[in-house]
């Protein structure tokens, strides 16, 4: 396999295409780095529109540093998926395919050097998009935190989910023949990637903590009618009225089986939008999801009236990144030798000739 690895690595250097994306994981996230310089500076004076330097809290530039260095996970999958299929499809319309097989090399080594070329390739670029991000950062004035490295081990669990999503496209660029079905599916499947995962990540609710927040509810409930500050009917109204389903509705039952069993909710569980600063979103990299902001804004709809310190100690409340670190490599990898292993299998029994 060696000597399969080596010709496909030199193929490589010898690609423009190739060159082209390197070129804007290098340059995109410098540019996007300065943009938001620009946004956070400008100022409105009387004399006119100028830019004037601004300190900004380290807990700031933290998001601000994660935000843009994560994004190669929505920017990336449409350039990956052309990249991709272009490359291998080459391989068959160039005969190259059919020529190591009659040289003797097993279509399972060919079909490996194949996937994990493009796995490593696909890495490269995630790698330096990220590495010129938190450069974009530094040259831009605003600075970069990295909290202490920890941001490396998410960065690494969003690479992986993003190699999750390339060997779907390396197995249809070998599963067909042909350049242009591949090309149009992946291209299809890399142009949805990031609403998808947006709005399966809104479901990421557990039911556990709902049944939770029921139950400290039905308590309040309680507490309230015999303080007289709420009568028993009125308390058994906003009980119907507003019981698990009203919070688990059909959009979750439908959604959150998905999210649970695949690694899509990425981009949503772990704010990877680049948008965010744009439209509001709360500059704060967090050391957990916390599910209790759903039920303190639910509170004053159903009359159970809770703060944020009330479900500090519920477990349920609460998932720290290093859980779900795991969760989401585990997923990937899943999924990484589930396609790959059936790509391989009919890689194995197509005609290639």
């Amino acid at each position: 396999m060696g000597n399969l690895f080596k010709c496909e690595f030199k193929r490589l250097t010898k690609s423009v295409f190739f060159w082209i994306i390197t070129g804007f994981c290098v340059l995109w996230p410098i540019l996007t780095a300065v943009f938001y310089h620009a946004i956070l500076t400008l100022t409105f004076t009387g004399s006119g529109i100028g830019f004037e330097e601004i300190e900004l809290p380290k807990e700031v530039i933290m998001y601000l540093t994660w935000m843009i260095a994560i994004s190669f996970i929505t920017e990336l999958p449409k350039f990956s998926a052309l990249f991709t299929c272009l490359h291998l499809g080459r391989e068959y319309t160039d005969g190259i395919v059919r020529n190591k097989v009659i040289a003797g090399h097993s279509r399972t080594k060919i079909y490996l050097v194949y996937s994990l070329t493009m796995l490593a390739t696909n890495a490269f670029f995630c790698v330096v998009y990220i590495l010129s991000a938190i450069f974009g950062l530094w040259i831009s004035g605003l600075g970069f935190n990295l909290n202490g490295g920890e941001m490396f081990i998410r960065l690494g669990v969003g690479i992986v989910v993003f190699l999750t999503m390339v060997t779907i496209f390396s197995t249809l660029a070998l599963i067909f023949r042909k350049r242009a079905l591949p090309i149009i599916l992946s291209i299809i499947i890399a142009m949805i990637s990031s609403t998808t995962a947006l709005v399966i990540g809104y479901f990421n609710m557990p039911a556990k903590a709902v049944n939770d927040y029921i139950d400290m509810r039905s308590e309040r409930y309680e507490e309230m009618v015999d303080y007289g500050m709420l009568s028993q009917k009125t308390a058994d109204k906003y009980e119907e009225d507003y019981d698990k389903n009203h919070y688990l509705g059909i959009g979750w039952k439908i959604f959150h089986p998905v999210y649970v069993i695949t690694p899509i909710g990425f981009a949503s569980d772990y704010q990877a939008a680049t948008t965010g600063i744009l439209f509001g979103a709360d500059l704060e990299y967090t050391d957990e999801i916390d599910f209790s902001d759903d039920f303190v804004s639910y509170s004053y709809e159903d009359m159970s009236i809770f703060e944020h310190k009330d479900f500090k100690r519920v477990k349920s409340m609460h998932m720290s990144y290093s859980e779900l670190n795991l969760i989401y490599l585990a997923k990937s990898f899943f999924y990484i030798i589930l396609i790959g292993g059936w790509g391989l299998f009919i890689f194995r029994k197509k005609n290639l000739f």
